[in-house]
């Protein structure tokens, strides 16, 4: 089989879906660089850099990556820095639903693994679907909501809490092992209410993403993305107290942001391009490919494997999810089917007549 053939008949029938793997290998970067920032056990809790600061970091230099970018295409860009005026206003709440997105992440992993983390954001496809019917009229059965309640109870096996589970052991290695997790069960409550709020942000943005569509090139949505979170995180460095803004002071941790910043620039602007190629259902299936590298860097790194009660969760909320997907794609195909058949029996009237 040759190049071309292979190109023609997987790559590109596929090539949204394949801008959304390699996407999401770049957010698992980005994932991976800040749960070491925020709880490297090498360093002092001095020196470990707060999820606000990390953002600052990050989220300036994709800000500078995208005026490069715009700069360097600007045949392709139109209407560079600021995007088409009627969607202005649809970009910066982008932004702002997509600071909410990425705090929540940022923030849990400070007291959950990266499997964890991540398997809560598996959430925010059947959320979407609720979204869509809330915003855009969109219908959403029982089925869904019964799938929704589902998901749910696989966020509660990973929260675990006290009354259901009862108190765990602090031994020692549990205390070794709150680098990766934390075992208050306390901070993890706290840790998954802000990232249940993130997954909120992140279905919105999903949802403005697919409203906007090609009104606006992909960039502009990364650059809004970038610069709301800059300037919020940077307004949250200086003005809370808590957040002190301290400066990397490890070659380590200078490259670690600077991974950040690259990695974050090209998994926004390769996951905007595909969602904007690709059908909603097979592009949320995508999000499942963070499973292998949560994992993955969970086990490399920490020497960490999910316990019972996570990979419970795991199974709990990816085939809810795939359920609820799979159950509005077969209906989507029922009514396309239905609106061809009464199109074909219209015209065989008029032929009749």
């Amino acid at each position: 089989m040759t190049l071309q053939r292979i190109s023609k008949d997987y790559l590109k029938p596929n090539y949204g879906l394949i801008l959304l793997i390699v996407s999401y290998f770049f957010n698992s970067s980005m994932v991976v660089s800040t749960k070491v920032l925020e709880n490297d056990p090498l360093e002092t809790s001095q020196s470990r850099i707060n999820p606000l600061q990390i953002l600052l970091v990050r989220m300036s230099i994709t800000y500078c990556c995208t005026l490069v970018y715009m700069h360097w295409n600007k045949q392709s860009v139109p209407d560079i820095p600021w995007g088409p005026a009627s969607c202005r206003k649809w970009l910066i709440l982008r932004g702002i639903m997509g600071f909410f997105g990425v705090f929540g992440m940022y923030f849990s992993l400070m007291y959950l693994s990266i499997s964890d983390a991540v398997l809560i954001t598996f959430m925010s496809p059947t959320l979407t679907i609720f979204l869509s019917f809330l915003l855009l009229g969109e219908p959403f059965s029982k089925l869904e909501a019964l799938g929704s309640l589902i998901s749910f109870s696989g966020v509660v096996l990973i929260i675990r809490p006290t009354f259901l589970f009862g108190e765990q052991t602090q031994g020692q290695e549990a205390s070794q092992d709150d680098i990766v997790e934390t075992q208050n069960p306390k901070l993890r409550l706290i840790a998954i209410g802000v990232s249940l709020l993130g997954v909120c942000g992140l279905s919105s943005v999903y949802i403005i993403i697919r409203y906007i569509g090609n009104k606006a090139h992909a960039i502009m949505s990364v650059s809004y993305f970038s610069l709301v979170t800059t300037v919020v995180a940077a307004l949250g460095v200086f003005l809370i107290p808590s957040m002190t803004l301290q400066l990397p002071h490890s070659w380590k941790q200078w490259g670690l942001f600077l991974n950040l910043g690259v990695s974050g620039f090209i998994h926004q602007i390769l996951l905007t391009m595909g969602i904007q190629r690709e059908r909603a259902g097979r592009g949320s299936l995508m999000t499942y490919t963070q499973v292998i590298y949560a994992v993955f860097w969970d086990v490399v790194l920490f020497h960490h494997w999910p316990n019972i009660w996570t990979w419970c969760g795991m199974a709990v909320i990816v085939s809810s999810t795939i359920w609820v997907i799979n159950m509005r794609a077969s209906k989507q195909n029922v009514v396309a089917t239905a609106e061809l058949l009464s199109t074909s029996d219209f015209e065989l009237d008029e032929l009749e007549n």
